[in-house]
Order: structure tokens, then sequence, then C-alpha cells
């Protein structure tokens, strides 16, 4: 496949992206030189320890920094456009539309005086429909990611919903507008393993129904197996690994990825310790190279 086949083929595209943020003495340096491509309808999952820039990748993406006070180079390129450099109103026509995110608690997203179906409703109004079109497709939408008795939940307020309930508005809520890009930030924590696998099948489904691009954020390596196509694997900033999901699990190269693997639980007492990983992810301020963190990416893990 020739170079232009491959760039209409990808959706969102990050090449040499870095992200700064500006603090007393300097800057902080979150993300360093990150490169990566998602194709149209793939799951790729972004894995890393707290602190590792996932969500700042994320956030990055959606232009959702609360303080405007990052200094991002590289280019985030979708559908021909760099989101880094476009208007902040060029950006309000991407963002919700063609790009949605999941945050990570749902309750701190949902608003708590206003009806689930209601917020539902608003997103839904907000591309034309009518009050009433809304309704009715609030109600098949709560259908679509599995919420019992549809009908009566979208009167019910946030906290009278279960997490993974709520979890599944937010779903339903990010998918009204048939985005191309769906961004989840760990969509499953505080939820049990039964709640936690129901979301996933949710989302799995909607992707293969819709054509809807997935990228999530997490940092357990269960989910990644069970969903993903690709993974990227970051530390300290950095993605120091990318590969299919089956290349990355069997046939992990780098020494922090296999730290990460070798930290799982195991199955059989039998079988060798869980490996540890000393230290914690590094915090470096002002600007910094390449070499210097893989090098502690290595040492860390050596």
């Amino acid at each position: 496949m020739n170079q232009t086949a491959k760039e209409q083929e990808n959706l969102l595209s990050l090449e040499q992206v870095s992200i700064d943020y500006r603090v007393e003495d300097g800057y902080l340096s979150a993300v360093h030189d990150v490169s990566f491509s998602m194709r149209k309808g793939e799951f790729f999952a972004l894995v890393g320890e707290s602190g590792c820039g996932k969500s700042t990748i994320a956030h990055s993406i959606m232009r959702l920094s609360l303080d405007h006070n990052e200094r991002i180079s590289g280019a985030i390129r979708f559908g021909g456009q760099d989101l880094a450099k476009i208007s902040d109103r060029e950006m309000e026509a991407v963002r919700g539309r063609q790009i949605s995110m999941i945050f990570q608690n749902p309750l701190d997203s949902l608003n708590p005086v206003y009806r689930a179906g209601t917020q539902v409703e608003e997103a839904l109004m907000h591309s034309g429909m009518s009050r009433e079109e809304a309704k009715k497709r609030t109600v098949e939408l709560f259908a679509d990611v599995q919420i019992p008795d549809p009908a009566r939940r979208v009167k019910a307020f946030p906290h009278e919903l279960s997490g993974g309930m709520r979890q599944r508005v937010m779903i339903a809520m990010m998918l009204a507008q048939n985005p191309s890009l769906l961004i989840v930030d760990e969509p499953t924590t505080a939820l049990d393993v039964t709640v936690e696998a129901q979301i996933l099948e949710i989302m799995k489904r909607m992707r293969d129904k819709t054509g809807t691009s997935v990228l999530m954020i997490t940092h357990n390596f269960g989910i990644v197996a069970e969903v993903a196509d690709r993974v990227g694997i970051m530390y300290a900033g950095e993605l120091v690994e990318i590969g299919d999901v089956y290349q990355i699990f069997q046939h992990p190269t780098h020494p922090y990825s296999q730290a990460l693997l070798g930290a799982l639980p195991r199955v059989r007492k039998t079988q060798r310790r869980i490996t540890t990983i000393d230290g914690t992810v590094p915090r470096i301020i002002g600007e910094h190279k390449a070499s210097g963190n893989r090098a502690r990416a290595a040492s860390c893990c050596a």
C-alpha cells in the first residue's frame, strides 16, 4: 500500500507530538515525541501506569486543557485537519460530533440536577433534532446500551443509577452523534468484573454496528486482551512500544513492556513470582531528551 492510501485509511495520526505544561520554574514535559495512527473501525489501547501521559494525549486530541497553559508541538491529524492548530470554533465542530470522549468517573460527567435522559436529549437536540424526536431516540439509545426498562430510566437522576448504568448513559450520550472516534478514559474503573465485561461488550458491539474507532486509555491488561486490536505502551511520557495485541502479549520487546506483563497475576501458584517494577515514573521539569527518557525506561526494568 502506498503512502497516500495509508493516509486515507488512517482516521487519526499523531506525528512527533510533544506536550509541555507551563509551571513556575519552566515547563513540565508530560509527553515527548509520540507518534501513532489509528485506522477506521480499530480498537486501539494506550497502556501505562498513572502519570505516564495517557490522559494528557487524550485531552490534547479533544483540546480539553482547562488552563490552556500547554505547549503542543507536532501534528494531531484527524479528517485532514491538524487539531493542534485549528481555531476554537473549528474545534467545536469536531468535538462531540466527530470525536467524543467518555471520562473515568461518569458521576462527575453527568449533571446531578438533570435527569439522565434529558442530558442525552440535549446532545441530540444540539444536532438539530426536535424535542419529541430526541426523546424517542434517547429511549432507543438506552436500549442499545442495554439499560433495563429504558423508558423509565430516562427519567432517573444520575444518583439513582448504579455506576454501571451511569457509564452506559455516558456511552449512549457519546454515541448519539455517531462519532468517527470515541475516546474512553479508564471506562471500567470501580466497576465489578461482571459489569466491566458488560460495558466492554457494549463498546465492542457498538463499534461493530457503527464502525466507530475506539481509543482506550487504561492500565488494565485484562481489558486490553479482551477488546484491543493494537496496543501502545507508554512510559514517562514516551511511547516505548506499539504493536498488534498478540505480538505485545506473546513477544514484548521493550524491557518496560516485559516488566508490565511480568507483573500480571498468574493462574497457577507453581508459576514464577510476579515481577515488581522499582521506583516511580520520573517527574521531569524542563526540556528532556528522548534518549535519556528511554534510558530511564530501560534501567527501571533491568
